[in-house]
């Protein structure tokens, strides 16, 4: 979506949905839609979504208006949230996780989908060469953290 960074706001202003004359053609149908939007719509049209998300619920009092007695726009509705996460990605991507100041990615994990947790945290090795590597009892993150805890200080990453 546009509204997520710069960057994709100006390629959405440059370009607008489909980019199909661009070096790499591409094409972003929801590019100009709100995170609000696409709440809203799926409240409104009670489109099942993924548990992680959990429920859609107002910000400030979730019991407030029935999603019926307004329209898309909004209508001066109070702002939607989910109750669970509110961006999904690769569940084992670590990148920006040091700046998570709550409840961590990877201690959410541990809750929801602790074979996968698991998998993430445990096992690795070091190579013949000192590399450090995934191996079949996991891709050893663990590790990694507990490195990164030690040059950063403890609790740099939460897992």
């Amino acid at each position: 979506m546009a509204e997520e960074s710069l960057l994709r706001e100006s390629a959405w202003l440059r370009n607008g949905c489909n980019a199909f004359e661009s070096k790499r053609p591409s094409s972003q149908p929801l590019s100009f839609w709100l995170n609000q939007d696409i709440l809203l719509y799926i409240k409104r049209y009670e489109i099942p979504i993924c548990s992680v998300y959990g429920e859609i619920v107002y910000e400030d009092s979730p019991e407030q208006m029935r999603i019926e007695e307004f329209g898309l726009d909004g209508g001066g509705i109070d702002k939607l949230v989910t109750t669970g996460c509110n961006r999904t990605g690769c569940i084992y991507c670590a990148f920006g996780c040091h700046l998570e100041k709550d409840f961590s990615r990877f201690q959410s994990l541990k809750e929801t989908h602790p074979r996968q947790y698991k998998y993430c945290i445990d096992g690795g090795a070091y190579d013949e060469s000192g590399k450090w590597k995934p191996t079949k009892e996991g891709l050893g993150m663990g590790h990694v953290f507990d490195e990164l805890n030690k040059i950063y200080g403890e609790g740099f990453i939460k897992y």
